[in-house]
């Protein structure tokens, strides 16, 4: 996707667009590829007037920033995305939309340090960085871009976005009840309060999520994971590298799976009264603590670094994995 040279000039063909082969530089395992689109026009408003674009139907909505606050939350009408105020220096423009892309979500292990194998043996082959995810966009001159130099922004957009795909870099991002399919790259913390969506979020920062609907998959390096979720969150993926810690309080499970992974951080997972579901933990070079009351947790397997149990009948699996932090189960205080 290409964005259109500030002040109406004209690109030359063959110009770089929005989207890049590879969109974080640090992780290098999450990657977008875009068919070649259609020149762009650069929307020019007012210094005093709101950035705003009208699409037609739900917009594939873009946003790279190198510093500030984004916020991005509904409530504008079908098709409007808008930035109130117009802020120091952030461009909005247009540009089509391919009718498909392919974007590579990673895989629980991508964010984990590389083991050899045993003694004596060969280490373990490499293993693809990400899975590659297709789905197939409406396409037509949709798109919004939005480039931020810095500035704190908000960014209203309608009530179903078509896709969302935010290059945070420095800038901490909040996303407030959005709908449609995400991705959210950067250095800084993620908030996701609402969400609903099929979506990744992959930072150096912490990561906050309540009550997320559809699929979600986290990863950090060495943040901060919390989240909170019920039975509309079917399935997720959570992935902290090295040193931070997982607390995940569960008011429901889909349908699953569920996994988590840690390096050396504690993951606790808060189980409320009647979830029923299966789980397995393991650590290889931490503890695993079963707090739950005998009377809701059948438990196959109990040894000190692992623990294998049904809760409340059963449900979905949850897996939780850690290379030496330990492992906490417990009643939701």
């Amino acid at each position: 996707m290409r964005d259109s040279p500030p002040h109406g000039k004209v690109r030359p063909r063959g110009a770089r667009g929005p989207f890049t082969p590879t969109f974080m530089k640090r992780f290098n395992h999450l990657a977008i590829a875009v068919a070649a689109l259609a020149a762009p026009l650069l929307i020019v408003l007012s210094a005093k007037a709101d950035l705003a674009q009208l699409n037609d139907g739900a917009p594939v909505v873009r946003i790279q920033s190198n510093g500030g606050r984004i916020l991005v939350h509904p409530g504008e009408p079908d098709g409007v995305v808008r930035i109130p105020g117009n802020a120091p220096g952030v461009q909005m423009n247009r540009f089509d939309v391919p009718a498909q892309a392919s974007v590579c979500v990673p895989r629980p292990q991508a964010l984990m340090p590389r083991r050899g194998g045993r003694p004596g043996l060969a280490p373990p082959p490499p293993q693809p960085a990400c899975v590659p995810h297709n789905f197939n966009l409406r396409p037509g001159p949709h798109g919004v871009a939005i480039n931020n130099p810095g500035s704190d922004i908000e960014v209203g957009v309608p009530n179903r976005t078509e896709l969302m795909y935010i290059q945070g870099g420095t800038s901490p991002v909040t996303m407030e009840r959005t709908r449609g399919p995400f991705f959210i790259t950067g250095q800084n913390d993620v908030i996701l309060h609402g969400v609903a969506g099929a979506g990744t979020v992959l930072t150096l920062g912490n990561i906050d999520a309540r009550n997320p609907q559809g699929n979600l998959t986290a990863g950090t390096l060495n943040g901060h994971i919390t989240l909170v979720s019920n039975a509309a969150l079917d399935k997720a993926t959570l992935v902290d590298r090295d040193t931070g810690d997982i607390d995940w309080t569960i008011e429901g499970v889909g349908g699953g799976p569920y996994r988590v992974q840690s390096g050396s951080g504690t993951a606790r997972l808060y189980v409320r009264p009647g979830v029923g579901a299966n789980i397995t933990a393991t650590s290889l070079g931490g503890t695993v603590n079963n707090l739950l009351d005998p009377s809701i947790a059948e438990v196959g397997v109990s040894r000190p670094h692992a623990v294998s149990m049904t809760v409340n009948g059963g449900g979905a699996q949850i897996t939780v994995n850690s290379e030496s932090g330990n492992i906490v189960i417990a009643p939701a205080p």
